[in-house]
Parts: structure tokens; sequence; C-alpha cells
């Protein structure tokens, strides 16, 4: 991973302060490389991995950090010193920069600038002292280090958080604490209060008139591969993290017709449908291909899952996926990472995930609610979890989401596209790339501005199941297309399999329903890769659990303590649950939570 954190004080022995107590965090995380700057009033450090992409560029007035890459309009990997003369220009507010980063620029005379990737997946908070001093950090957690700062819980950001299983609104777990929306980057012109500013809208291009849907696969077929080409490393020097999956094996075939050179990791089991699937691939393409298994018990996980709750907290509940031990693990080394992630969210930003029915073509709040609040603490109980205040926060939460997605400027199937990005991707995908580049820095073509814009402009139809998506694997490699493909579910066929007579269906049908029913009696054997490693019957978590245990009295200081004990069952207590991913998240949630108030209370 890296982090960030910095301070602007006028005060030099509240800046020594701050930079004592973050160093002390960061050196709890392992395995990483520090490095800090200096310049007038602002102090800034970091912690990375050792092999991350970071410059620095300093002179006497100004100093500049990028972490990660950022990519210019034209295509070009640019340098701290280029990023701090474009962010702190007068024209800066529309300027953006491609690539997965966070960066900060700070010249006495210009001022401030602090942000990172245009849509937002690489985490940043800010927060302003009643003196005007400055924090800005990739964890709020790094806030507490400043003794000016007073730690305390904000009942509305742990609503969000309990509601949708990550942050609402950009609202942390800390009052006073915002993480920077999506499309912005935080500017502070000399002697002038910090403001987020919009660098990037959530809206798509017009695709031209009377474009067939062939012409549309075409059309977006080519912005990937020119995606592809901008965030193309230095010496091609990356691995490819291949799971089976329609993205990644979409990214395969990318990488292989443009000519990159790439070796492939799969995480899981021989047996599971990732591994199988992503070894085909590997097959057919020649590629060199290593299967990392990243379950076996570790002895330092409740560590991990306490260090990522305190880090994160929670944007993201811990989690078991193990992207960053993996590549730890894995004999099959580069400081860079292809990967699909999220490529399926922005070819299909538009879905029942948000309330969209294809079939009808009607929006529901009601359904977007559903989905939303799928991972967390269900809507029905919440209120009374929250205790005395729980209903008027969970009224106002559910009137602000209905006024976000029906008030504009998009229509509401669009708008709350923007919110499902805003909260699920930026939240969950965000917290896995960010751990992700610890171990090997991740390439991000499926978020590169022109390719997005181009995806997010199609007509609302062309978003159903995938389709576009499918359309350009078919067209581009239909070998890829005719392997079996990994749906995280026990259908483990081609894209365009044979679906056979009515009997043979209903035979397959009725597999399907008896794997599923059996699956919880069968511990540790499921196939489906992502239902195992977030399933909080598993060892691993059970020993989360027992850690969680002594930390109820700081649960119940906030939350109801009956609505709490049917919510977070004993550890000894198995759940057996067919979908063990969607049922265990409330859970892995206020594990995380006990373990962020066991620091700061409430």
């Amino acid at each position: 991973m890296a982090h960030l954190a910095l301070v602007i004080d006028a005060d030099r022995d509240r800046r020594d302060v701050f930079a004592a107590g973050v160093r002390r965090l960061f050196s709890e995380l392992p395995d990483t490389v520090a490095g800090e700057v200096q310049s007038g009033s602002l102090s800034c450090l970091w912690v990375a991995g050792p092999h991350a992409p970071i410059d620095i560029a300093r002179d006497d007035e100004r100093v500049a950090v990028l972490i990660g890459y950022a990519v210019d309009d034209a295509g070009r990997w640019v340098t701290a010193r280029e990023l701090a003369t474009a962010w702190l220009a007068p024209s800066a507010a529309r300027v953006a920069h491609d690539g997965y980063h966070v960066g900060i620029a700070y010249d006495r005379e210009q001022g401030f600038a602090a942000g990172g990737d245009p849509l937002g997946l690489f985490p940043l908070y800010h927060a302003s002292l009643p003196d005007g001093s400055i924090l800005v950090a990739t964890s709020p957690l790094a806030f507490a280090c400043h003794p000016a700062w007073s730690a305390s819980t904000d009942r509305t950001g742990l609503a969000g958080i309990l509601l949708a299983h990550g942050l609402l609104d950009d609202r942390p777990l800390m009052t006073g604490a915002r993480r920077v929306a999506a499309g912005h980057r935080l500017r502070m012109p000399h002697q002038e209060p910090l403001r987020e500013v919009e660098v990037f809208a959530f809206a798509g291009s017009e695709p031209p008139a009377g474009e067939t849907f062939a012409d549309t696969v075409e059309r977006i077929d080519a912005e990937l591969m020119a995606a592809v080409r901008r965030h193309c490393p230095p010496r091609d020097d990356a691995v490819l993290m291949l799971s089976g999956g329609l993205d990644s094996r979409l990214f395969a075939g990318c990488l292989t017709d443009e000519g990159v050179s790439v070796r492939a990791i799969s995480f899981g089991r021989p047996r599971d449908y990732e591994v199988r699937a992503a070894r085909l691939v590997a097959e057919q393409l020649q590629m060199p291909i290593e299967v990392v298994a990243t379950e076996q018990p570790l002895d330092d996980f409740v560590a991990a899952a306490r260090r990522a709750a305190r880090f994160s907290q929670l944007s993201s509940a811990p989690s078991g996926d193990d992207f960053a031990t993996g590549l730890a693990a894995a004999t099959t080394r580069s400081p860079f990472t292809w990967g699909g992630i999220p490529l399926d969210w922005v070819l299909e930003p538009v879905s029942k995930h948000n309330g969209y029915d294809p079939q009808t073509g009607r929006w529901s709040s009601t359904d977007m609610l559903w989905h939303l609040n799928a991972w967390g603490v269900p809507v029905s109980q919440l209120p009374t979890l929250l205790g005395r205040d729980g209903h008027d926060l969970c009224r106002d939460l559910l009137q602000r989401l209905e006024t976000f997605c029906t008030a504009g400027p998009l229509p509401p199937p669009r708008q709350s596209a923007v919110l499902r990005w805003s909260q699920r991707v930026r939240n969950h995908l965000g917290a896995a790339l960010h751990l992700l580049s610890f171990s090997a820095w991740p390439l991000m073509p499926a978020t590169d501005r022109r390719f997005f814009k181009a995806a997010f402009g199609l007509p609302l139809e062309m978003y159903a199941g995938r389709g576009v998506e499918k359309a350009i694997l078919q067209r581009r490699r239909p070998d890829l297309a005719a392997l079996p493909i990994d749906t995280n579910s026990y259908r483990f066929k081609p894209l365009h399999a044979e679906p056979g007579n009515g009997v043979a269906r209903a035979f397959e049908k009725l597999g399907r329903q008896l794997r599923r029913a059996a699956q919880p009696f069968l511990r540790g054997s499921d196939p489906r890769r992502y239902e195992r490693v977030f399933n909080v019957d598993e060892p691993r978590w059970r020993q989360v659990r027992m850690a969680v245990e002594p930390l109820r009295p700081h649960l119940e200081a906030v939350l109801d303590a009956d609505t709490l004990a049917r919510l977070l069952p004993p550890a000894h207590r198995r759940l057996r649950s067919r979908s063990p991913l969607a049922v265990g998240s409330p859970i892995r949630l206020l594990a995380g939570l006990a373990f962020v108030l066991e620091e700061h209370g409430a």
C-alpha cells in the first residue's frame, strides 16, 4: 500500500508533533519504505511498498510528491514537477490526469494542491482546524497525530457506513473529516481557504448519430485499446492478475493483441472456478501462469484485519480477499500489475445494482436502496441498532439518497450510477486496490477518462447483461469467449454455451440448487473463491470474531446492545449460509467498527 499524510500549520512545534506521530503510525506497516519533505509551513510524510513508483521534486519555493503514475492528455507519464506546474496554475480547474496515483504540490506563492486519479479510487481525506491549519491524508487515522485534533464519532457518518457498508456522501467515521469527492482535487491558493475543485465530471460522451450496436462495439473496443496503450508502463514490466472471469480475460486478450508480454498470476485453489478458467485462458494465449494459494491460516490475520479497519476507518470492512498477500507470495514479481478491476463497473454502470430494470426501462429508488444495503446492516434493523437517534438518522439518510438520485443533473438511472460508483466502487474496490499497491502498483486503463466517458454515454439498453463487453471479447478473441468462464456462481460455462433442451436445463438448474443447498455443510470446499474467502465461518474469520468478543463494550457504547447481539453472534456460533459473502458482510463491518472504536472510543 501507499499512505501519505501532511499538515500545513504555521506552528513548528505542532508540525513536529504531527510528524513524530505519523512516523510511529506508518511504522506499523510492514516492509515499507518511508520518506518525508518539509517546506515552509508544510510537513509531508509518506510510506509505500519498496517498488512503488515515487517521484519527488523540490527547490527553494516549491515541493511536489507523486506516488503512482499520472498520465496527461497526450498519453505521457508526467513527473512530480510537471504535475505541480499543472495543478498550481491559475487555469488548473479542469486539469486532470489519468492513472492510479496520489500527489501533492506546495508553493509558497501559489499555494497548495492535492489529489489523485480523476475517478477518486485512491483514498484522500482532508480537515481544517479552527485556526486555519490543514490536515490531508490517505487515512483520517493520521489526523489524530495532530495535537489540536479532537477525535469523535460522526453519528451520521456511522449510520451511512452501516447502511451501505462504506462511506456515504464521502462522510467518514471521524467528525470533521471529509473524503475528497470523486472527480475533485483539493486546492488552496495563497492566503485563501482550502476547497474541493471539480476536475472531472461524471458525464458521458454522446455516441455518433445513427451508430449501430456493431459500430458501438468497434468504437468502445478501440477506446479500450487506446487506454491500454496510455497506461502501459515503461519496459512493459507488469504481471497480469488473471481470474478467468470476463474482465481479466478481456484484458489478457487485449494485452496479447497489443504485443505486450506479460506473465499471469491466479489466486486460489486448483479446483476453484477462477483458477480452472484462468489456466485455460493462459494456455490458449501461451501465457506463463502461476497459481498462488492465499488462504493458509495466517498467524497475523487478526492483526491485519485490525490494521485494515483502523487505516481505512471503515470505508470498507476488513477483507479476506488477499490480492496483496498473493502477489507478495508469488515468485512472479513486477513493480506493476494489470487487472480487470473495475472494467465491469465501467462497461455496465447502469444496471439492477443501481435500481434500473433493463426489461421495463424503469428506475426504482426502492431497488437501488436494496442493492446499496445488500452488504450493510439490514435497513429494517438499522434504526434500532443505532439507538435513540437511529430513526432520525436513517430517515435523513434515505431522503438524501433519494434527492441525490432524482434532483439531477443526470436522469435517475445515470445519477444513481454516480452514487453507485462513489459508494461501492470507490470504497470496496478502492480498498482492494489500495492494499494491492503495496505489492505491485495497479495499472488502471479501465478508469481512463476518455474510455470512461465513452462507456458512460452509451444508450441505457446497451448496458444490459454487460452486452458490449461480451461482444468486444467475442469480436476480438472468440477463442477466449469459447472457454468456460468464472461468474462467482455455480454456472461455469462459455459465454455463449448452447442452452440444451428443456430436460437438460432443468437438471442443470437442479444440480446448481442442490450444490448451493449442500455447500454450507461442506466446510472450506466452495469452488467460488469469493464466497469462500469472505465466509466468516472459516477459521481465519473465526479468529477475528473471537478477538472482537472482548470489544463488545466499545460497540455497545454507540449501538443498541440487544440488536447488536442479534447481528453479531458469538464467534462459536456457525451461520451455515448459502451466501456467505452477503450474510457475513455486516459481521465483518461490525468487527471492523469494534477495532476502530477500541483505539478512539465513541
